[in-house]
Protein backbone atom coordinates (compact mmCIF):
# COMPACT_ATOMS: atom_id res chain seq x y z
CA UNK A 1 0.00 0.00 0.00
CA UNK A 2 1.49 3.33 1.01
CA UNK A 3 4.55 1.67 2.54
CA UNK A 4 6.97 -1.10 1.78
CA UNK A 5 6.69 -3.76 4.48
CA UNK A 6 5.86 -3.35 8.17
CA UNK A 7 9.34 -4.48 9.21
CA UNK A 8 11.21 -1.93 7.06
CA UNK A 9 13.93 -0.80 9.51
CA UNK A 10 14.39 2.70 8.12
CA UNK A 11 10.75 3.55 7.62
CA UNK A 12 8.69 3.85 4.45
CA UNK A 13 10.39 5.30 1.40
CA UNK A 14 7.90 8.08 0.98
CA UNK A 15 8.44 11.72 0.02
CA UNK A 16 8.51 13.53 3.40
CA UNK A 17 6.42 16.41 2.06
CA UNK A 18 3.79 14.07 0.69
CA UNK A 19 3.78 12.09 3.90
CA UNK A 20 3.31 15.28 5.94
CA UNK A 21 0.44 16.37 3.69
CA UNK A 22 -1.28 12.99 4.01
CA UNK A 23 -0.81 13.08 7.78
CA UNK A 24 -2.56 16.47 7.90
CA UNK A 25 -5.43 14.96 5.89
CA UNK A 26 -5.68 12.03 8.32
CA UNK A 27 -5.78 14.41 11.30
CA UNK A 28 -8.53 16.42 9.60
CA UNK A 29 -10.74 13.38 8.93
CA UNK A 30 -10.16 12.14 12.49
CA UNK A 31 -11.23 15.52 13.84
CA UNK A 32 -14.31 15.59 11.58
CA UNK A 33 -15.45 12.13 12.67
CA UNK A 34 -14.98 12.84 16.38
CA UNK A 35 -16.44 16.34 16.21
CA UNK A 36 -19.54 15.16 14.38
CA UNK A 37 -20.22 12.41 16.90
CA UNK A 38 -20.75 14.96 19.71
CA UNK A 39 -21.56 18.34 18.15
CA UNK A 40 -25.25 17.61 17.52
CA UNK A 41 -26.29 17.15 21.16
CA UNK A 42 -26.38 20.82 22.18
CA UNK A 43 -28.07 21.87 18.93
CA UNK A 44 -30.95 19.40 19.19
CA UNK A 45 -33.38 21.64 21.11
CA UNK A 46 -33.01 24.28 18.40
CA UNK A 47 -33.33 21.69 15.64
CA UNK A 48 -36.53 20.31 17.17
CA UNK A 49 -37.90 23.82 17.52
CA UNK A 50 -37.31 24.35 13.80
CA UNK A 51 -38.15 20.95 12.32
CA UNK A 52 -40.41 19.40 14.98
CA UNK A 53 -40.38 15.62 15.41
CA UNK A 54 -39.58 15.37 19.11
CA UNK A 55 -40.59 11.68 19.08
CA UNK A 56 -37.77 11.04 16.58
CA UNK A 57 -35.16 12.78 18.75
CA UNK A 58 -33.00 9.73 19.51
CA UNK A 59 -32.82 8.62 15.89
CA UNK A 60 -30.74 11.64 14.92
CA UNK A 61 -27.98 10.06 17.01
CA UNK A 62 -28.86 6.41 16.42
CA UNK A 63 -28.88 6.65 12.60
CA UNK A 64 -25.33 7.99 12.63
CA UNK A 65 -24.12 5.42 15.16
CA UNK A 66 -25.73 2.47 13.38
CA UNK A 67 -24.49 3.41 9.92
CA UNK A 68 -20.93 4.16 11.02
CA UNK A 69 -20.57 1.03 13.14
CA UNK A 70 -21.88 -1.54 10.68
CA UNK A 71 -19.75 -0.16 7.82
CA UNK A 72 -16.39 -0.06 9.64
CA UNK A 73 -15.33 -3.65 8.77
CA UNK A 74 -16.68 -3.24 5.23
CA UNK A 75 -14.53 -0.19 4.61
CA UNK A 76 -11.53 -1.96 6.14
CA UNK A 77 -11.90 -4.92 3.78
CA UNK A 78 -12.49 -2.67 0.77
CA UNK A 79 -9.29 -0.81 1.64
CA UNK A 80 -7.36 -4.09 1.60
CA UNK A 81 -8.78 -4.96 -1.82
CA UNK A 82 -8.97 -1.65 -3.67
CA UNK A 83 -6.38 0.43 -1.84
CA UNK A 84 -6.55 2.92 0.99
CA UNK A 85 -6.64 6.01 -1.22
CA UNK A 86 -9.74 5.11 -3.22
CA UNK A 87 -11.70 3.97 -0.22
CA UNK A 88 -10.73 6.97 1.93
CA UNK A 89 -11.76 9.34 -0.87
CA UNK A 90 -15.11 7.54 -1.19
CA UNK A 91 -15.66 7.75 2.59
CA UNK A 92 -14.91 11.48 2.60
CA UNK A 93 -17.36 12.07 -0.27
CA UNK A 94 -20.10 10.11 1.51
CA UNK A 95 -19.47 11.97 4.76
CA UNK A 96 -19.52 15.40 3.12
CA UNK A 97 -22.60 14.56 1.05
CA UNK A 98 -24.36 13.54 4.23
CA UNK A 99 -23.21 16.73 6.00
CA UNK A 100 -24.48 18.92 3.15
CA UNK A 101 -27.79 17.05 3.14
CA UNK A 102 -28.09 17.52 6.92
CA UNK A 103 -27.51 21.24 6.51
CA UNK A 104 -30.32 21.42 3.96
CA UNK A 105 -32.82 19.15 5.76
CA UNK A 106 -36.39 20.48 5.90
CA UNK A 107 -37.90 17.82 8.16
CA UNK A 108 -36.79 15.53 10.94
CA UNK A 109 -37.16 12.51 8.65
CA UNK A 110 -34.82 14.13 6.11
CA UNK A 111 -32.32 14.95 8.82
CA UNK A 112 -32.32 11.37 10.11
CA UNK A 113 -31.81 9.97 6.59
CA UNK A 114 -28.99 12.44 6.01
CA UNK A 115 -27.38 11.50 9.33
CA UNK A 116 -27.47 7.89 8.20
CA UNK A 117 -25.69 8.84 4.98
CA UNK A 118 -23.15 10.85 6.94
CA UNK A 119 -22.63 7.85 9.23
CA UNK A 120 -21.92 5.61 6.24
CA UNK A 121 -19.00 7.85 5.37
CA UNK A 122 -17.89 8.20 8.98
CA UNK A 123 -17.56 4.42 9.16
CA UNK A 124 -14.59 4.69 6.82
CA UNK A 125 -12.87 7.79 8.16
CA UNK A 126 -11.28 6.67 11.44
CA UNK A 127 -10.52 3.03 10.44
CA UNK A 128 -8.84 4.01 7.18
CA UNK A 129 -6.99 6.89 8.83
CA UNK A 130 -5.57 4.45 11.38
CA UNK A 131 -4.73 1.96 8.62
CA UNK A 132 -2.92 4.52 6.50
CA UNK A 133 -0.86 5.62 9.50
CA UNK A 134 0.11 1.97 9.91
CA UNK A 135 1.27 1.91 6.28
CA UNK A 136 3.14 5.20 6.35
CA UNK A 137 5.13 4.88 9.55
CA UNK A 138 7.32 2.44 11.42
CA UNK A 139 6.05 1.38 14.83
CA UNK A 140 8.11 3.99 16.66
CA UNK A 141 6.81 6.76 14.39
CA UNK A 142 3.30 5.30 14.30
CA UNK A 143 3.01 5.35 18.07
CA UNK A 144 3.81 9.06 18.13
CA UNK A 145 1.44 9.89 15.26
CA UNK A 146 -1.43 7.87 16.70
CA UNK A 147 -0.85 9.59 20.02
CA UNK A 148 -1.55 12.81 18.14
CA UNK A 149 -4.67 11.22 16.62
CA UNK A 150 -5.90 10.28 20.09
CA UNK A 151 -5.31 13.82 21.28
CA UNK A 152 -7.21 15.24 18.31
CA UNK A 153 -10.05 12.80 18.91
CA UNK A 154 -10.26 13.68 22.59
CA UNK A 155 -10.09 17.45 22.12
CA UNK A 156 -12.60 17.43 19.25
CA UNK A 157 -14.99 15.25 21.25
CA UNK A 158 -14.66 17.55 24.25
CA UNK A 159 -15.10 20.77 22.26
CA UNK A 160 -17.90 19.38 20.08
CA UNK A 161 -20.81 20.25 22.39
CA UNK A 162 -19.32 23.66 23.25
CA UNK A 163 -18.68 24.58 19.63
CA UNK A 164 -22.07 23.18 18.64
CA UNK A 165 -23.79 25.49 21.09
CA UNK A 166 -21.71 28.51 20.05
CA UNK A 167 -22.23 27.93 16.33
CA UNK A 168 -25.95 27.31 16.77
CA UNK A 169 -26.37 30.59 18.65
CA UNK A 170 -24.20 32.58 16.24
CA UNK A 171 -24.95 31.09 12.82
CA UNK A 172 -27.88 28.72 13.23
CA UNK A 173 -27.97 24.95 13.67
CA UNK A 174 -27.27 24.23 10.01
CA UNK A 175 -23.75 25.61 10.43
CA UNK A 176 -22.71 22.63 12.60
CA UNK A 177 -23.03 20.48 9.47
CA UNK A 178 -21.87 22.93 6.80
CA UNK A 179 -18.60 23.60 8.67
CA UNK A 180 -17.56 20.09 7.65
CA UNK A 181 -17.55 20.99 3.95
CA UNK A 182 -14.45 23.22 3.70
CA UNK A 183 -12.44 21.11 6.15
CA UNK A 184 -13.44 17.90 4.40
CA UNK A 185 -12.65 19.42 1.02
CA UNK A 186 -9.10 20.20 2.18
CA UNK A 187 -8.66 16.60 3.37
CA UNK A 188 -10.06 15.28 0.07
CA UNK A 189 -7.68 17.40 -2.05
CA UNK A 190 -4.67 16.39 0.06
CA UNK A 191 -5.48 12.68 -0.21
CA UNK A 192 -6.25 12.99 -3.94
CA UNK A 193 -3.08 14.85 -4.86
CA UNK A 194 -0.50 13.70 -2.31
CA UNK A 195 -1.28 10.09 -1.41
CA UNK A 196 0.22 7.33 -3.53
CA UNK A 197 -0.30 3.55 -3.42
CA UNK A 198 2.78 1.34 -3.63
CA UNK A 199 1.14 -1.77 -5.04
CA UNK A 200 -1.71 -2.69 -7.34
CA UNK A 201 -5.19 -3.44 -5.96
CA UNK A 202 -5.80 -7.02 -4.84
CA UNK A 203 -7.59 -9.46 -7.14
CA UNK A 204 -9.58 -10.84 -4.19
CA UNK A 205 -13.35 -10.38 -4.59
CA UNK A 206 -15.40 -8.49 -2.04
CA UNK A 207 -17.86 -10.76 -0.24
CA UNK A 208 -20.99 -8.65 -0.72
CA UNK A 209 -23.35 -11.28 0.69
CA UNK A 210 -21.14 -11.66 3.74
CA UNK A 211 -21.16 -7.88 4.14
CA UNK A 212 -24.96 -7.82 3.95
CA UNK A 213 -25.37 -10.50 6.63
CA UNK A 214 -22.81 -8.79 8.87
CA UNK A 215 -24.49 -5.39 8.50
CA UNK A 216 -27.92 -6.91 9.16
CA UNK A 217 -26.75 -8.70 12.28
CA UNK A 218 -24.90 -5.71 13.70
CA UNK A 219 -27.76 -3.30 12.95
CA UNK A 220 -30.31 -5.60 14.58
CA UNK A 221 -28.08 -6.05 17.62
CA UNK A 222 -27.55 -2.33 18.08
CA UNK A 223 -31.20 -1.39 17.52
CA UNK A 224 -32.16 -3.92 20.21
CA UNK A 225 -30.17 -1.86 22.72
CA UNK A 226 -31.94 1.42 21.95
CA UNK A 227 -34.22 3.00 24.51
CA UNK A 228 -37.87 2.44 23.70
CA UNK A 229 -37.58 -1.00 22.13
CA UNK A 230 -40.29 -3.14 23.72
CA UNK A 231 -39.52 -6.62 25.06
CA UNK A 232 -40.99 -8.47 22.08
CA UNK A 233 -39.30 -6.21 19.55
CA UNK A 234 -36.04 -6.55 21.44
CA UNK A 235 -36.35 -10.33 21.48
CA UNK A 236 -37.09 -10.41 17.75
CA UNK A 237 -34.13 -8.18 16.96
CA UNK A 238 -31.77 -10.30 19.06
CA UNK A 239 -33.03 -13.43 17.28
CA UNK A 240 -32.44 -11.75 13.91
CA UNK A 241 -28.97 -10.66 14.98
CA UNK A 242 -28.00 -14.16 16.14
CA UNK A 243 -29.30 -15.70 12.92
CA UNK A 244 -27.62 -13.19 10.62
CA UNK A 245 -24.29 -13.30 12.46
CA UNK A 246 -24.43 -17.11 12.55
CA UNK A 247 -24.90 -17.17 8.77
CA UNK A 248 -22.05 -14.69 8.42
CA UNK A 249 -19.63 -16.79 10.49
CA UNK A 250 -20.48 -19.99 8.60
CA UNK A 251 -19.97 -18.16 5.32
CA UNK A 252 -16.59 -16.81 6.43
CA UNK A 253 -15.43 -20.31 7.32
CA UNK A 254 -16.29 -21.62 3.86
CA UNK A 255 -15.35 -18.59 1.76
CA UNK A 256 -12.02 -18.58 -0.06
CA UNK A 257 -11.72 -14.81 0.41
CA UNK A 258 -13.57 -14.00 3.65
CA UNK A 259 -14.68 -10.49 4.47
CA UNK A 260 -13.20 -10.86 7.96
CA UNK A 261 -10.48 -13.52 8.21
CA UNK A 262 -11.39 -15.70 11.18
CA UNK A 263 -7.68 -16.34 11.74
CA UNK A 264 -7.63 -12.94 13.46
CA UNK A 265 -9.68 -14.51 16.28
CA UNK A 266 -7.77 -17.79 16.47
CA UNK A 267 -4.48 -16.17 17.52
CA UNK A 268 -4.40 -14.76 21.03
CA UNK A 269 -2.08 -11.95 19.91
CA UNK A 270 -4.92 -10.43 17.86
CA UNK A 271 -7.98 -11.90 19.59
CA UNK A 272 -6.99 -10.46 22.99
CA UNK A 273 -6.86 -6.81 21.84
CA UNK A 274 -10.29 -7.22 20.23
CA UNK A 275 -11.76 -8.69 23.41
CA UNK A 276 -10.18 -5.89 25.43
CA UNK A 277 -11.70 -3.42 22.97
CA UNK A 278 -15.19 -4.71 23.71
CA UNK A 279 -14.64 -4.11 27.41
CA UNK A 280 -13.00 -0.74 26.81
CA UNK A 281 -16.06 0.37 24.85
CA UNK A 282 -18.24 -0.47 27.85
CA UNK A 283 -15.91 1.56 30.05
CA UNK A 284 -15.98 4.62 27.77
CA UNK A 285 -19.73 4.60 27.18
CA UNK A 286 -20.45 3.58 30.77
CA UNK A 287 -18.56 6.50 32.29
CA UNK A 288 -20.16 8.90 29.83
CA UNK A 289 -23.65 7.60 30.60
CA UNK A 290 -23.63 6.97 34.35
CA UNK A 291 -21.15 9.36 35.97
CA UNK A 292 -23.10 12.50 34.91
CA UNK A 293 -26.23 10.75 36.17
CA UNK A 294 -24.44 10.15 39.47
CA UNK A 295 -23.54 13.84 39.82
CA UNK A 296 -26.88 15.26 38.73
CA UNK A 297 -29.26 12.62 40.01
CA UNK A 298 -27.60 11.49 43.23
CA UNK A 299 -25.59 14.55 44.24
CA UNK A 300 -28.09 17.18 43.04
CA UNK A 301 -25.60 18.90 40.73
CA UNK A 302 -26.55 20.99 37.73
CA UNK A 303 -26.45 19.73 34.16
CA UNK A 304 -23.30 21.79 33.62
CA UNK A 305 -21.63 20.17 36.62
CA UNK A 306 -22.68 16.73 35.40
CA UNK A 307 -21.03 17.36 32.05
CA UNK A 308 -17.92 18.97 33.51
CA UNK A 309 -17.19 16.08 35.86
CA UNK A 310 -16.28 13.78 32.94
CA UNK A 311 -13.99 16.37 31.34
CA UNK A 312 -10.93 14.84 33.07
CA UNK A 313 -11.68 11.58 31.24
CA UNK A 314 -11.14 13.18 27.85
CA UNK A 315 -8.20 15.34 28.90
CA UNK A 316 -6.32 12.55 30.66
CA UNK A 317 -7.11 10.16 27.79
CA UNK A 318 -5.42 12.53 25.33
CA UNK A 319 -2.39 13.08 27.56
CA UNK A 320 -1.97 9.43 28.54
CA UNK A 321 -2.29 8.31 24.90
CA UNK A 322 0.69 10.49 23.97
CA UNK A 323 2.70 9.04 26.87
CA UNK A 324 1.56 5.50 26.06
CA UNK A 325 2.90 5.85 22.53
CA UNK A 326 6.41 5.98 23.97
CA UNK A 327 5.64 3.31 26.54
CA UNK A 328 4.61 0.82 23.84
CA UNK A 329 7.97 1.20 22.12
CA UNK A 330 9.92 1.05 25.39
CA UNK A 331 8.01 -1.63 27.31
CA UNK A 332 5.85 -3.50 24.79
CA UNK A 333 2.13 -3.90 24.21
CA UNK A 334 1.36 -6.18 27.16
CA UNK A 335 2.86 -4.05 29.91
CA UNK A 336 1.34 -0.88 28.48
CA UNK A 337 -2.11 -2.46 28.24
CA UNK A 338 -1.78 -3.84 31.75
CA UNK A 339 -0.93 -0.39 33.12
CA UNK A 340 -4.02 1.04 31.47
CA UNK A 341 -6.25 -1.71 32.88
CA UNK A 342 -4.91 -1.14 36.40
CA UNK A 343 -5.55 2.60 36.22
CA UNK A 344 -9.10 2.06 34.96
CA UNK A 345 -9.72 -0.38 37.79
CA UNK A 346 -8.43 2.10 40.36
CA UNK A 347 -10.75 4.73 38.90
CA UNK A 348 -13.76 2.50 39.45
CA UNK A 349 -12.62 1.66 42.96
CA UNK A 350 -12.62 5.42 43.61
CA UNK A 351 -16.12 5.76 42.10
CA UNK A 352 -17.40 2.95 44.32
CA UNK A 353 -15.86 4.70 47.33
CA UNK A 354 -17.54 7.95 46.27
CA UNK A 355 -20.92 6.22 46.07
CA UNK A 356 -20.41 4.45 49.39
CA UNK A 357 -18.94 7.31 51.42
CA UNK A 358 -21.02 10.22 50.13
CA UNK A 359 -17.94 11.85 48.61
CA UNK A 360 -18.25 15.12 46.75
CA UNK A 361 -17.83 16.10 43.11
CA UNK A 362 -14.03 16.73 43.35
CA UNK A 363 -13.57 13.09 44.41
CA UNK A 364 -15.71 11.93 41.48
CA UNK A 365 -13.67 14.08 39.07
CA UNK A 366 -10.45 12.56 40.44
CA UNK A 367 -11.87 9.08 39.89
CA UNK A 368 -12.74 10.03 36.31
CA UNK A 369 -9.19 11.30 35.83
CA UNK A 370 -7.85 7.88 36.81
CA UNK A 371 -10.14 6.19 34.28
CA UNK A 372 -9.04 8.66 31.59
CA UNK A 373 -5.39 8.02 32.43
CA UNK A 374 -6.01 4.32 31.83
CA UNK A 375 -7.85 4.78 28.53
CA UNK A 376 -4.78 6.11 26.74
CA UNK A 377 -2.49 3.12 27.36
CA UNK A 378 -5.37 0.70 26.80
CA UNK A 379 -6.55 2.14 23.49
CA UNK A 380 -3.06 2.78 22.14
CA UNK A 381 -1.79 -0.73 22.90
CA UNK A 382 -4.84 -2.30 21.21
CA UNK A 383 -4.43 -0.47 17.91
CA UNK A 384 -0.67 -0.83 17.71
CA UNK A 385 -0.72 -4.50 18.72
CA UNK A 386 -3.23 -5.34 15.99
CA UNK A 387 -1.27 -3.46 13.34
CA UNK A 388 1.97 -5.14 14.39
CA UNK A 389 0.52 -8.67 14.44
CA UNK A 390 -1.94 -8.68 11.52
CA UNK A 391 -0.60 -9.52 8.05
CA UNK A 392 -0.11 -6.46 5.83
CA UNK A 393 -2.69 -7.72 3.32
CA UNK A 394 -5.29 -7.79 6.13
CA UNK A 395 -4.26 -4.61 7.93
CA UNK A 396 -7.25 -2.61 6.74
CA UNK A 397 -9.94 -4.93 8.01
CA UNK A 398 -7.89 -5.86 11.10
CA UNK A 399 -7.52 -2.19 12.08
CA UNK A 400 -11.16 -1.38 11.36
CA UNK A 401 -12.27 -4.02 13.84
CA UNK A 402 -10.68 -2.11 16.74
CA UNK A 403 -13.13 0.86 16.71
CA UNK A 404 -15.88 -1.52 15.58
CA UNK A 405 -15.61 -3.72 18.67
CA UNK A 406 -15.32 -0.70 20.95
CA UNK A 407 -18.56 0.74 19.62
CA UNK A 408 -20.41 -2.57 19.76
CA UNK A 409 -19.07 -3.26 23.26
CA UNK A 410 -20.11 0.20 24.37
CA UNK A 411 -23.67 -0.16 23.04
CA UNK A 412 -24.19 -3.64 24.49
CA UNK A 413 -22.45 -2.84 27.75
CA UNK A 414 -24.37 0.33 28.45
CA UNK A 415 -27.63 -1.44 27.64
CA UNK A 416 -26.81 -4.17 30.17
CA UNK A 417 -25.65 -1.66 32.78
CA UNK A 418 -28.80 0.36 32.18
CA UNK A 419 -30.81 -2.77 32.92
CA UNK A 420 -28.96 -3.19 36.22
CA UNK A 421 -29.61 0.43 37.14
CA UNK A 422 -33.30 0.34 36.15
CA UNK A 423 -33.90 -2.88 38.09
CA UNK A 424 -32.35 -1.33 41.19
CA UNK A 425 -34.40 1.82 40.83
CA UNK A 426 -37.61 -0.15 40.37
CA UNK A 427 -36.84 -2.28 43.42
CA UNK A 428 -36.24 0.77 45.60
CA UNK A 429 -38.95 3.09 44.35
CA UNK A 430 -41.60 0.79 42.92
CA UNK A 431 -44.33 2.79 41.21
CA UNK A 432 -42.50 6.00 42.06
CA UNK A 433 -39.51 5.09 39.89
CA UNK A 434 -40.74 7.55 37.26
CA UNK A 435 -40.00 10.37 39.70
CA UNK A 436 -36.29 9.81 39.09
CA UNK A 437 -36.56 10.98 35.52
CA UNK A 438 -38.60 14.01 36.61
CA UNK A 439 -35.91 15.01 39.11
CA UNK A 440 -33.30 14.92 36.35
CA UNK A 441 -35.42 16.57 33.66
CA UNK A 442 -37.21 19.05 35.87
CA UNK A 443 -34.26 21.27 36.67
CA UNK A 444 -33.64 20.30 40.28
CA UNK A 445 -30.11 21.56 40.58
CA UNK A 446 -27.89 21.91 43.56
CA UNK A 447 -30.05 24.66 44.90
CA UNK A 448 -33.29 22.83 44.31
CA UNK A 449 -35.36 21.01 46.86
CA UNK A 450 -33.66 18.02 48.38
CA UNK A 451 -36.13 16.98 50.99
CA UNK A 452 -39.03 14.54 50.92
CA UNK A 453 -39.51 12.49 47.79
CA UNK A 454 -36.69 14.28 45.98
CA UNK A 455 -34.19 13.13 48.59
CA UNK A 456 -35.63 9.63 48.44
CA UNK A 457 -35.19 9.56 44.68
CA UNK A 458 -31.61 10.75 44.91
CA UNK A 459 -30.77 8.12 47.51
CA UNK A 460 -32.36 5.47 45.30
CA UNK A 461 -30.36 6.64 42.27
CA UNK A 462 -27.13 6.52 44.26
CA UNK A 463 -27.86 3.06 45.64
CA UNK A 464 -28.83 1.79 42.18
CA UNK A 465 -25.65 3.17 40.60
CA UNK A 466 -23.40 1.38 43.09
CA UNK A 467 -23.81 -2.08 41.46
CA UNK A 468 -23.24 -0.43 38.06
CA UNK A 469 -19.85 0.82 39.23
CA UNK A 470 -19.10 -2.60 40.76
CA UNK A 471 -19.90 -4.22 37.41
CA UNK A 472 -17.55 -1.80 35.64
CA UNK A 473 -14.83 -2.67 38.16
CA UNK A 474 -15.34 -6.39 37.47
CA UNK A 475 -15.07 -5.73 33.73
CA UNK A 476 -11.83 -3.83 34.37
CA UNK A 477 -10.53 -6.89 36.23
CA UNK A 478 -11.46 -9.10 33.27
CA UNK A 479 -9.70 -6.64 30.99
CA UNK A 480 -6.58 -6.88 33.16
CA UNK A 481 -6.69 -10.67 32.86
CA UNK A 482 -7.07 -10.46 29.07
CA UNK A 483 -3.95 -8.30 28.75
CA UNK A 484 -1.94 -11.41 29.71
CA UNK A 485 -2.59 -12.63 26.15
CA UNK A 486 -1.40 -9.46 24.42
CA UNK A 487 1.79 -9.72 22.39
CA UNK A 488 4.79 -8.82 24.51
CA UNK A 489 7.54 -6.85 22.85
CA UNK A 490 6.87 -4.19 20.23
CA UNK A 491 8.69 -5.65 17.28
CA UNK A 492 9.91 -3.63 14.31
CA UNK A 493 10.10 -0.44 16.36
Amino acid sequence: MTSLVPSEPLGPRFDPRRRAAVTVALILVTALASFESTVVSTAMPTIIGDLGGLHLYSWVFSAYLLASTMTMPLFGRLADIHGRRRVLLAAIVLFLTGAATCAGARSMAQLIAARGLQGLGAGGLLPIALTVSGDLFTLRERARIQGIFSGVWGVASLLGPLLGAAMTLSFGWRSIFSINLPLGAVAFVLVLTQMRESRAPSADPFDALGGATLATGVAALLVSTLHGAGPWLRLGLVALAITALGVFIRRQKAHAHPLIPLSLFRRSETAAPYAAGLLLGTTIYGVDAFVPLFVQGARGGTAAAAGAVVTPVVLLWAVSAALAARAVVAFGFRRTARTGAVLIGLGFVALIAAASLDAGVPWISAACALVGAGLGPSSMSQVLAIQAEAPERERGVATSLVPFFRTVGGALGVSALGGIFSAGLERRLGDAAGAASRVLAGGHGAAGPVGGASLQVREAIEASLLPVFVALLLLAAVNLWITRRFPGEARHA
